[in-house]
C-alpha cells in the first residue's frame, strides 16, 4: 500500500481545517459591512459612468485620455493583487486583518473585468494587448472558481468522511485486505488468489483526469463480488447433493444451517462478501474525498500560473503602447 501512503501525505491536512477554512471564506465577503464589495461598486459605476460620458473623436480605444487613465488603474490593480496574493500568505498579525486583504483582492479583482473591459473601448485583435485582457479574465474566470470552490465543497468533504479522517479511512482499507485475505486462506487456494489479486490491484486515487472527474478506473472488485457469489451457490449446491443420500430430516437441517450461514464454508464466504463489499465501499469514499480536495485545489494550478503570464503580457504591453503609439 505504498502508493496509499503516498496519497495519505498527499491529503494530510484534515476536516477540521477544511471546515475553518470554510468559514473563514464566507466571512471575507461581509468583512466590515462589505466594504470593499462598496469600493469595488463604487469603481465600476464611476468607469461606467466616465465611458458613457466620454465622446472621443474616433472609436473608444485603450489610446484616449480615457482609455489611459483606466489602463493605469487596471494596471496598478493587477500588480497590487497579485502582490497581495502574495503577501497575505505571510500576514502574522490576525485573522482579521487577512479576511480584510482577502476581501479586497476578491471584490477588487472582479472589478477589473469592468475596468479592462472599458480601458479596450471594445477593440481587440489577433495582439499583445488582447492576448492581456484574455489573461485577465482567466484569471478572474479562476478566481471566481475558487471562490465558489472554497464556499462548497469544504462542507462536503466532511460530510463524505462521516466523522473519520482520511488517515483513518486508509488504515481501514488496509485492516479490510488483511481480514479478506486471512478469510480467503481458510477457504482454499483459489479464492486466496482471487482476493490477493484485488487487495493488490485497489486502486486509491488516480490520474489527475480521474481526480477531476470522479470517474476512476475499476478494480477486480465487482468481479471479485461474484466469484464469491458463484462459490457460494457451488457451496449451497455441493451441500444439497451431499445431503441426497440422507435421510430426509438430516438434509433439511443441512439446509437450514446453510440458509442461516452457519455451514461452515458458507459462512465464511459471506463474511468474506461482506468485508470486501465493506472494503470496495471505503476505497470509493476515499476517492470521492481525493475527488473532491482536487476540486478545490486545482484552480490554485491555474490562478497562479495564468496570473505571471498576466503579468508578463502586461508588462509588454505597456511598453509596446508606449513605444508604438
Amino acid at each position: 500500500m505504498e502508493a496509499a501512503r503516498r496519497l495519505l501525505a498527499r491529503w494530510r491536512p484534515r476536516v477540521e481545517r477544511d471546515a475553518r477554512r470554510g468559514a473563514e471564506h464566507r466571512s471575507i465577503f461581509v468583512y466590515e459591512g462589505f466594504r470593499y464589495l462598496k469600493v469595488a461598486v463604487a469603481l465600476c459605476a464611476l468607469s461606467i459612468a466616465l465611458y458613457a460620458w466620454h465622446d472621443p473623436h474616433h472609436p473608444p480605444s485603450g489610446n484616449t485620455w480615457l482609455g489611459y487613465t483606466l489602463g493605469t488603474i487596471g494596471a496598478l490593480l493587477i500588480v497590487w493583487l497579485a502582490w497581495l496574493g502574495v503577501r497575505k500568505r505571510n500576514f502574522r498579525k490576525g485573522m482579521g486583518r487577512l479576511q480584510g486583504w482577502v476581501s479586497a483582492h476578491v471584490y477588487l479583482g472582479l472589478s477589473l473585468l469592468v475596468v479592462g473591459t472599458l480601458h479596450t473601448g471594445f477593440q481587440f485583435g489577433f495582439n499583445v494587448h488582447t492576448l492581456a485582457y484574455a489573461l485577465m479574465v482567466l484569471v478572474i474566470v479562476s478566481g471566481i472558481y475558487g471562490i465558489v470552490a472554497y464556499a462548497i465543497l469544504p462542507a462536503r468533504i466532511t460530510s463524505a468522511r462521516e466523522g473519520l479522517e482520511f488517515r483513518e479511512m486508509v488504515a481501514n482499507v488496509d485492516r479490510l485486505g488483511e481480514q479478506a485475505l486471512k478469510l480467503a486462506d481458510q477457504i482454499d487456494p483459489e479464492t486466496h488468489a482471487v482476493v490477493a489479486r484485488s487487495v493488490a490491484n485497489a486502486k486509491l486515487g488516480g490520474s489527475m483526469r480521474e481526480q477531476l472527474s470522479g470517474r476512476y478506473m475499476r478494480a477486480d472488485s465487482g468481479t471479485l463480488e461474484q466469484f464469491l457469489k458463484l462459490k457460494g451457490t457451488e457451496a449451497q449446491a455441493d451441500a444439497q447433493q451431499g445431503a441426497g443420500g440422507r435421510q430426509a430430516t438430516i438434509a433439511f437441517f443441512a439446509d437450514q444451517l446453510f440458509d442461516s450461514g452457519r455451514e461452515p464454508k458458507g459462512e465464511k464466504l459471506q463474511k468474506l462478501l461482506q468485508v470486501t463489499s465493506e472494503r470496495k465501499a471505503l476505497v470509493e469514499r476515499i476517492n470521492r474525498d481525493v475527488t473532491l480536495r482536487a476540486r478545490l485545489n486545482v484552480w490554485l494550478y491555474l490562478h497562479v500560473p495564468i496570473t505571471i503570464a498576466l503579468i508578463a503580457s502586461l508588462l509588454v504591453h505597456v511598453v509596446s503602447v508606449f513605444l508604438y503609439w
